[in-house]
């Protein structure tokens, strides 16, 4: 059964943003921002650095030819979650499950604690975690985890309106095996205390940017926060206008809230083999799964 919240839009958002906006009150002493879009990157669970990478809007993506270690053009897949900050007794056994299994590892809201770098010692050759915000000793934000060497990353930033905390997206791109051609996949997070779409629609543009930079194969996948009809319609339509396909899920046990859906996946340049949202108990989002494979040039969707 999908996880629902039926109450009204506005009244809940500025309740919601209250109530956070307290919650961050109460914690002030044991939390800091970066001044800047931080990535911190490491191999399976051990910090290897941090670099201060903020995507722009000038100059190509360019690929580079891999005749060796890649992405196998004939399968791969990707896992995205939201794992709240792994704050759920037995989210990690999910993510074990789950990951273990997956060429990619997308998570939102992912607190880099002892934990967490454990799971990634399983399933992670290299990741990537562009900062949010620091919370004592750890670093919360969206984190990206592949069995493949990131050829380039980036990260933007998008303050909350009303509480200020920014939301993180990180975008990297990855070789196929034996080819030139080079996956972008950009893991979202995008503003979610709003009344109104401006900031949505700021993230929608420099989402846009970093994708027509690109020549490639795309994936977009995350939590969009599209808890309305209106954040629905902005993001399917600069998704369409880049040249982005919604994947369809079956079973689509994906969450909502306010009766939209607010994770999802977008692709350009791939075939979808299967698509399947699995239900937990340890997040307030359900994980996505998705299978692809790279067809011959020409034939990609």
């Amino acid at each position: 059964m999908k996880k629902r919240l039926r109450l009204k839009i506005p009244v809940v958002t500025i309740l919601y943003g209250l109530l956070f906006g307290l919650w961050i009150s109460s914690i002030a002493g044991c939390m800091s921002i970066p001044d800047q879009a931080i990535i911190i990157f490491g191999s399976q669970d051990q910090i290897l650095g941090q670099k201060a990478r903020a995507c722009t809007s000038t100059g190509a993506i360019r690929a580079q030819t891999n005749a060796g270690f890649g992405i196998d053009p004939e399968r791969f897949s990707v896992l995205s979650w939201n794992s709240h900050k792994g704050s759920q007794p037995g989210w990690a056994d999910d993510l074990a499950i789950r990951g273990q299994a997956a060429d990619f590892v997308l998570l939102q809201e992912a607190a880099l604690d002892a934990e967490l770098k454990a799971l990634l010692k399983m399933f992670a050759s290299e990741w990537l975690l562009a900062v949010a915000f620091q919370l004592g000793e750890n670093d919360i934000g969206i984190l990206s985890a592949g069995r493949v060497p990131a050829h380039f990353s980036c990260a933007f930033r998008e303050p909350e309106p009303l509480i200020k905390i920014p939301k993180v997206v990180l975008a990297s791109t990855y070789p196929f095996n034996g080819t030139d051609r080079e996956l972008l996949i950009i893991n979202v997070h995008l503003v979610n205390f709003t009344l109104g779409s401006e900031a949505v629609h700021k993230q929608a543009e420099a989402l846009k940017a970093i994708v027509d930079r690109h020549s490639g194969p795309v994936i977009i996948a995350g939590d969009f926060n599209t808890w309305s009809e209106d954040r629905q319609s902005l993001i399917g339509e600069k998704m369409s206008e880049i040249g982005l396909a919604a994947v369809e899920f079956n079973p689509d046990n994906r969450v909502e809230f306010f009766n939209n859906v607010v994770d999802g996946l977008y692709f350009r340049g791939l075939q979808v083999e299967k698509a399947v949202s699995h239900i937990v108990e340890t997040s307030d989002h359900n994980p996505l799964e998705v299978h692809f494979s790279l067809p011959t040039q020409g034939k990609a969707r």
